[in-house]
């Protein structure tokens, strides 16, 4: 699954490469987008790491 997501994470780089730095909205956008989807996966995992450590209990 991490493999999945940093190649994700690449192709957002050679995006922002080839895209011109002239449009600073774009690449705010680009930037929240790929942070959240990041934040989101975190966040997900923790979740899952809860239920488990509940259900040993």
């Amino acid at each position: 699954m991490r493999m999945i997501g940093s190649s994700h994470f690449l192709n957002d780089v050679q995006e922002f490469i080839r895209k011109p730095l002239s449009s600073p909205h774009y690449l705010v956008v680009r930037l929240f987008l790929l942070f959240s989807h990041q934040l989101v996966s975190l966040i997900c995992l923790v979740i899952l790491l809860l239920k488990l450590s509940l259900n040993d209990f």
